[in-house]
């Protein structure tokens, strides 16, 4: 995986006066694959994303807007790429920061808003069906994306981040068998257009808000062409460690929403907890790689994605594939 570019402060406000001339002093969110800011364009709240072209290159980022506006165009409430001053939504900001590699800059629309709890009495059937509901419109518009020639994001393989790569990670590394293995698996799948597409990539709870009784998408960095349920997968991960009757009622209320609007992929959602345990791979070979080029930051107060939520812990990654074999089939579309 590339390096997060070194931003400081100081960077971040220089970079945000090319979409405003007085935007306001940026508050430094999190380093994970890319530095994120929050901003303030002329009292618009704005999240400004740094990205090293060695994690995305610019036209991937183009590809990315591409995807994000069709699906907007389609009614979903997504955060579209805000146009700089000169016009450009994706813009060269190498210039202002030190770093290797050059460095992409972006723009998008902060959104008013809550992210649901844990532990609370948002976890119910209503926050699930309108989860699976949205994605399932995401899907249902994906299918009608066409990737132009000149910009396109990868298929899921090419991807460092779907695709899992483990280049940066030690051969003894636990999680590296059990990644080849699945990726061998899902490798050997035939593609099939109504169950493969262009994927969000990270649909959890992070990335979107509720917001009187919708929902509302943001941070499509990891979108790629992958298998739809991949994305479910990548949703209800952080839920691996409730119990088994619980994933199995998750997913099963996830599901009655998805079906809503369209037809799941049955035949590998029958597969559902390989689908987990390759999502846990994917996070223990990140993480690994992370620890292996880690070096002191400059001290912008960056810290690990997810690191201090408050959500599950890492632990079984198993998922009862009978229960929720069965709940999409009694679910599906008549």
């Amino acid at each position: 995986m590339g390096s997060v570019p070194s931003v400081t402060a100081q960077d971040a406000l220089a970079i945000a006066r090319l979409w405003h001339a007085k935007a306001t002093q940026p508050v430094h969110i999190r380093d994970g694959e890319n530095s994120t800011w929050g901003i303030e364009l002329g009292g618009r709240r704005a999240i400004l994303r740094l990205t090293s072209e060695a994690h995305r290159t610019r036209e991937q980022l183009e590809a990315e807007l591409a995807f994000v506006d069709h699906v907007a165009a389609g009614g979903l409430t997504v955060a579209c790429g805000l146009e700089s001053l000169a016009g450009q939504r994706i813009v060269d900001a190498s210039r202002f920061v030190a770093n290797r590699e050059r460095t992409y800059a972006s723009a998008f629309p902060r959104f008013d808003g809550r992210h649901f709890e844990y532990y609370s009495t948002d976890i119910d059937q209503p926050l699930f069906h309108l989860w699976g509901r949205t994605m399932g419109r995401l899907h249902a518009l994906s299918q009608g994306f066409k990737a132009g020639a000149e910009f396109r994001r990868p298929d899921w393989p090419e991807d460092e981040v779907a695709g899992c790569y483990a280049s940066e990670v030690a051969p003894d590394e636990e999680a590296l068998p059990l990644r080849n293995q699945l990726i061998a698996w899902l490798g050997a799948q035939a593609s099939e257009p109504a169950h493969y597409g262009m994927v969000h990539g990270d649909f959890e709870r992070t990335n979107f808000l509720l917001q009187d009784g919708s929902i509302q998408v943001f941070d499509f960095d990891d979108c790629c062409h992958h298998w739809f349920c991949w994305d479910i997968a990548c949703a209800l991960w952080v839920f691996r460690n409730a119990s088994r009757e619980e994933r199995a009622c998750f997913l099963g209320w996830f599901l009655e929403g998805y079906c809503a609007v369209r037809e799941p992929d049955t035949a590998r959602l029958a597969r559902f907890s390989d689908l987990i345990r390759l999502r846990t791979s994917r996070s223990s070979c990140t993480a690994s790689a992370r620890r292996s080029r880690q070096a002191p930051r400059n001290g912008s107060g960056s810290s690990a994605r997810g690191a201090g939520s408050g959500r599950p812990g890492i632990g079984d990654s198993s998922c009862p594939t009978s229960e929720l074999s069965r709940a999409a089939k009694r679910r599906r579309l008549k």
